[in-house]
């Protein structure tokens, strides 16, 4: 559950074809799975520990002097299991919220009206493993639709779920759901099995499977529209029917930049070719430069003068590793790292695709774009 959400942009057009504009949205977690598979280790732990005390103790009587030492150690196993419990509750909670935001100011930049979402209650797992894997990945993916719901329905944007059974199977690309996909570890190596990877045998479409599942998603919602139901206990919306299409890329309408209207409005060539440079030779070729003593530490031209690693040594105690982000000195005399604020994403080693609000397509209508957008996660 690396990949925590994997998206695609695309609108229906007049003709009745699925255009999308060919890129990838993903939020991936790495560093808070990491993290959650930690805590999960320690809370099985915990709670073997816990399970042997208690069968100890249910072994001996309470007249018995290691009743008390092993009731004492029984207790606190307990109050630390469920420390762990809540931390991983209130993790899930806030990686689940972060994504949902994300996924909506992705909509809101987009100017999209509808959010589609696979089914999670149609998602199948194999095996004792499959199952358990598919049960912790299912409760955080519950709180992300949920999340969802709920901020789409302040930015007045729908979302709606759609069967997800086959959607990395068949190509988005051509055979309107006949065309099967072949899945690989990586694009060099088709030859092996793995499942991160799809490529089509028939029109050559190479791509991530997820990626290639978010599009074959998005078909099935724009084409299935009339097959959508609401219910009425929960406003839930669904596409129970299942509408295969191919999905088409074309490309956003780009702004011009300011040189681009400069050059257009004065009529002049945006990229000038340099002059000619004049090759008749009218000098003597000169010579290389003879070796001295001063320049025999250089072994080439291409060597520089000055060299940037290994860092130098800094006016304080100590030494700074070379590649090491700068360092500065808060007046209480503590020495942090300088981070690239551009790059905050609200958890640690969470990489996400930026939210940008682009143009419209290129036959397409002009969409209005918001005003503020929120900030990426909160």
């Amino acid at each position: 559950m690396n990949a925590l959400l994997t998206g695609a942009v695309g609108r229906l057009t007049g003709e009745g074809r699925v255009v999308s504009d060919g890129r990838p949205l993903v939020y991936d977690a790495t560093g808070v799975s990491a993290k959650l598979h930690r805590l999960r280790a320690e809370r099985e732990h915990l709670a073997a520990k816990r399970t042997r005390l208690e069968r100890l103790l249910a072994g001996i009587t309470p007249a018995d002097p290691r009743f008390a030492a092993l009731s004492a150690a029984c207790e606190v196993l307990r109050v630390e299991h469920e420390r762990v419990c809540a931390k991983i509750r209130n993790l899930n909670h806030a990686l689940a919220w972060s994504a949902a935001r994300w996924a909506v100011d992705q909509s809101i930049a987009a100017g999209a009206t509808v959010i589609y979402l696979e089914d999670l209650a149609s998602l199948e797992a194999r095996g004792r493993r499959g199952r358990a894997n598919a049960r912790l990945s299912g409760q955080v993916r519950g709180q992300v639709v949920e999340a969802i719901r709920h901020l789409a329905a302040k930015s007045a944007i729908a979302v709606v779920t759609v069967p997800a059974r086959g959607t990395s199977k068949f190509c988005p690309r051509c055979g309107d759901g006949t065309s099967l996909l072949q899945h690989c570890p990586a694009p060099d190596r088709r030859t092996e099995r793995g499942w991160a990877w799809a490529w089509c045998p028939a029109c050559g479409l190479s791509c991530d499977r997820d990626w290639a599942a978010a599009e074959r998603i998005l078909a099935r919602g724009l084409l299935g529209q009339q097959s959508t139901r609401t219910d009425r206990a929960t406003g839930i919306r669904t596409i129970r029917t299942v509408v295969e299409g191919n999905v088409a890329r074309a490309r956003r309408t780009r702004r011009p930049t300011r040189a681009a209207r400069r050059a257009r409005r004065t009529k002049t060539d945006l990229h000038p070719r340099p002059e000619a440079r004049d090759r008749s030779k009218r000098r003597p070729t000169p010579k290389r430069p003879t070796r001295t003593p001063a320049n025999t530490s250089r072994t080439s031209s291409h060597v520089p003068d000055r060299r940037t690693v290994p860092a130098p040594f800094p006016a304080g105690s100590g030494q700074r590793p070379a590649g090491q982000a700068p360092q500065t000195t808060r007046p209480a005399g503590r020495t942090v790292l300088v981070r690239d604020p551009q790059h905050r994403t609200g958890f640690h080693r969470v990489a996400a695709t930026p939210v940008l609000p682009l143009g419209p397509y290129a036959d397409g209508p002009p969409r209005p774009r918001p005003p503020d957008l929120p900030d990426i996660l909160r």
